[in-house]
């Protein structure tokens, strides 16, 4: 609906008024819109807007004709198709309207917000640690505020909703470079905290067991109360390994030793110090390091290692071969005098050949084949499996025998058949 003014004006509209179809930042891939409360209008409505004398910043008001429902917003681009506008979600939320709804838009002048007061819709406002600077910072994309409105502020990948309770000078007023006042009502759902109330001391029997309901009817009392002050309903602690003693407020002439390794005045006392045959690794008082250090098993130490002897060192180890590549030194015993090396490797080699003849002799040496005759079982090298004639017996690899290709060597020794071989 266009108003006219005669005179000088030339007939020229005096107010900007006209209906769109209303859409969505999401339908025309503008997602940016939600974060403030600016819209879209086609390219005509700037042409109109041009040839009047409006106030800037543009500002207008949405108003639904079929809800009854109206809000204010500012103009970001005159981008949007003919006969249509685009609006931000939560505007259209406010508005009650769907996509593709009819929409009047029409520009008005407002005053200067003075004061504003908002209501968070969750109380998980609350966890943000500076809630007012949020606000303020999200406040920049928005160029006007009305009464009723609630609006959305994306923080921290959440959305934050905020009715607008009250607004000053009037319900409708422009927030640009402006200075007003912040206010919050308490969130939605938020509640005070209350001090729990305490209960009255009750005059009945305290010996008296106390009620089904729960733990309500117990007496404060110690863990480690003497017995004749503990209440039947709170049975004795198990004995703990960190106590000291199996009994507390009993008879302190009688306690209990410890058992196992523990510490006792800043030392790790073991239970082989206190006589318990029970204790694990003993290492002899020989192999012990003659002080903290030294070599050997280290007399504070939690778990008593014993360290190998030299025939590990001599069959195992390489004879103590170094991994920098330096000559290592020479074996001692115990003694400190210096190990044979090679007498103890023959005495480990002549270990291993009996414990080897002796596996032998428990084979049998006979065998039945398929047809249930009996034969005689031959190693390899043509003994008997019970020893005799030959020493132990030679293992062969038939795959890797003389070569890769050992089959194929009887007829030629090469690996394919053909006139490429002549070559």
């Amino acid at each position: 609906m266009w108003g006219f003014m005669g005179g000088g004006r030339g007939g020229l509209p005096d107010k900007f008024e006209e209906q769109y179809h209303c859409y969505s930042a999401a339908m025309a891939d503008k997602s940016h819109l939600e974060q403030g409360d600016k819209i879209l209008l086609p390219p005509s409505a700037f042409d109109v807007l041009a040839r009047l004398q409006v106030d800037y910043p543009m500002l207008f008001q949405l108003q639904s004709p079929d809800k009854g429902t109206l809000t204010h917003c500012g103009v970001l681009e005159f981008t949007a198709e003919e006969g249509s506008c685009v609006v931000p979600f939560w505007m259209m939320q406010n508005l009650l309207i769907e996509e593709g709804s009819v929409l009047t838009v029409s520009n008005v002048s407002l005053p200067k917000a003075s004061f504003v007061k908002f209501q968070a819709q969750h109380v998980d406002f609350l966890e943000i640690s500076n809630p007012r600077a949020v606000l303020e910072h999200a406040l920049r994309n928005f160029s006007c505020i009305t009464k009723g409105d609630v609006i959305c502020v994306p923080y921290n990948s959440k959305n934050y909703h905020f009715e607008i309770k009250e607004v000053r000078p009037q319900d409708a007023a422009c927030i640009i470079e402006t200075d007003c006042n912040v206010d919050f009502d308490a969130p939605v759902g938020y509640k005070d905290p209350t001090p729990a109330n305490s209960s009255a001391p009750s005059s009945g029997n305290a010996s008296s067991a106390p009620s089904s309901g729960g733990l309500a009817g117990l007496k404060k009392q110690s863990a480690y109360a003497p017995p004749e002050h503990r209440s039947e309903a709170c049975p004795s602690p198990a004995a703990s390994s960190m106590s000291g003693s199996s009994k507390r407020g009993g008879d302190k002439g009688e306690s209990a030793a410890p058992g196992g390794t523990r510490i006792v005045d800043g030392k790790i006392v073991r239970a082989d110090e206190d006589g318990d045959a029970s204790s694990g690794i003993r290492p002899d008082s020989d192999l012990l390091a003659s002080q903290a250090g030294a070599t050997g098993v280290q007399r504070n130490a939690a778990v008593g290692v014993q360290s190998p002897g030299a025939d590990y060192w001599a069959l195992a180890a390489g004879g103590g071969a170094r991994l920098d590549g330096k000559a290592p030194a020479p074996l001692k015993d115990k003694s400190g005098a210096e190990v044979d090396v090679r007498k103890i490797r023959a005495e480990a080699a002549a270990r291993r050949a009996a414990e080897r003849a002796k596996a032998t002799a428990s084979l049998p040496t006979t065998g039945k084949t398929i047809k249930g005759g009996e034969v005689e079982v031959k190693a390899e090298n043509g003994a008997t499996a019970a020893g005799g004639g030959g020493g132990p017996p030679v293992r062969r690899n038939k795959s890797r025998t003389k070569g890769k290709y050992s089959k194929l060597k009887a007829s030629g020794g090469t690996a394919f058949h053909g006139g490429s071989n002549q070559l």
